[in-house]
């Protein structure tokens, strides 16, 4: 193979290690005037948004990790539903979002003459629009080096907690065998993870939970302690990030909160007080008894559910029972898809099917009895 068959910006270098089937030829994306390639190789479509756009592969790399294991969700599992948990309008492997107080996708769109469909469900065009706004909002005067990309991608994640969960990726590096079977190494770099200050004006009720509190009209104050039983906990799975999730509880026009969120790293957040009733079971009665627990991933991700979740989420569940009493087994630890009724879009229990087949929920309920017993 010659290098002069490589696309404009593609190294020979990693043209040749990627192979001439990687290659599958472009698309003229009518009145932008610009042809967007299509490739077999995520690697190769992040190297030819990083080439246009001027900004580091790196970064992309542990934002799409960070976004989805670098896996491209169908845009039907990432449409936004008002006041459906789960459904934030945050789409592909780079989260661009459409919903109603935000609208990357269409400044994706505005910036690269890429229509919105083809954003949301075209992976390269997904990355290519993406890695556009990106460079957009640095602007001109781009950064010179990773560390000094920290505020251009909280704008991107419209939270800091994004910005360290990205360059904790980076920090640490990645490497994953995705679905097409392609794998992708992310090296680690010489990044310093932000750290965000937590506020400590209110202390969380699980002392390993960081205090990200809902906004005030996505749960009911309420001191259910004394006038509900809580006997449940409810397992979710986002479908989305750790700091996408937190984020969209913190947004006033959500309408949704769950009580907690665990990242695949074993961070959790809290973002309801159990004395509260967190908007997440879609069924009223459901929601006064119960405490919600979000988990980071997709329930089509089999790569979603890390041992450190499992085991971070198990210590919650046996905190949770402890203090309330819950009996461990799974007429009381529940998932989503078992609460009996849904005031989402179709009704019924088929308006979830969280946390999906990949949970498994006999090494789930058997690390919370052993850390309840501990307790």
């Amino acid at each position: 193979m010659h290098s002069d068959n490589a696309r404009e910006g593609i190294s020979r270098r990693r043209f040749l290690r990627i192979g001439g089937g990687a290659l599958t030829g472009a698309v003229l994306l009518g009145a932008a005037g610009r042809a967007l390639a299509q490739t077999n190789s995520l690697q190769a479509e992040f190297d030819s948004a990083a080439g246009e756009y001027g900004v580091p592969e790196a970064l992309l790399l542990a934002m799409g990790y960070s976004n989805t294991l670098w896996e491209m969700p169908s845009p039907e599992n990432s449409a936004y539903k008002r006041g459906d948990l789960e459904s934030r309008g945050a789409y592909g492997v780079m989260h661009l979002e459409q919903n109603p107080w935000r609208d990357t996708l269409g400044r994706a769109a505005s910036l690269t003459g890429i229509p919105k469909d083809r954003l949301k469900s075209d992976r390269a065009a997904n990355i290519r629009g993406a890695t556009a706004l990106l460079a957009d909002i640095a602007g001109p005067n781009k950064p010179k080096n990773l560390d000094e990309w920290r505020e251009e991608v909280a704008e991107y994640g419209d939270t800091d907690l994004y910005a360290t969960t990205v360059f904790e990726t980076l920090e640490n590096g990645a490497s994953r065998r995705i679905s097409t079977g392609e794998t992708l190494n992310l090296e680690a770099q010489n990044v310093e993870a932000p750290r965000i200050y937590e506020a400590q004006s209110r202390r969380t009720d699980y002392p390993r939970a960081l205090w990200r509190p809902a906004a005030g009209g996505n749960y009911g104050n309420s001191s259910r302690e004394r006038s509900y039983n809580i006997d449940k906990i409810v397992i979710h799975v986002a479908q989305g990030s750790y700091a996408g999730t937190v984020n969209y509880f913190q947004n006033p026009s959500a309408g949704v909160s769950a009580h907690y969120t665990v990242s695949r790293r074993g961070r959790i957040a809290q973002s309801v007080r159990h004395a509260d009733i967190g908007y997440h079971a879609g069924h009223y009665p459901t929601n006064t008894r119960s405490i919600g627990i979000e988990h980071e991933g997709y329930v089509e991700n089999s790569g979603s559910f890390t041992s450190a979740m499992y085991q971070a989420s198990a210590k919650l569940s046996a905190y949770c029972c402890k203090r309330h009493r819950i009996r461990v087994d799974r007429r009381h630890i529940i998932g989503h898809h078992q609460v009996p009724g849904c005031s989402g879009p179709g009704g019924g229990a088929s308006c979830h099917t969280d946390p999906g087949r990949y949970w498994d929920w006999d090494r789930y309920i058997r690390l919370v009895r052993r850390y309840r017993k501990r307790l």
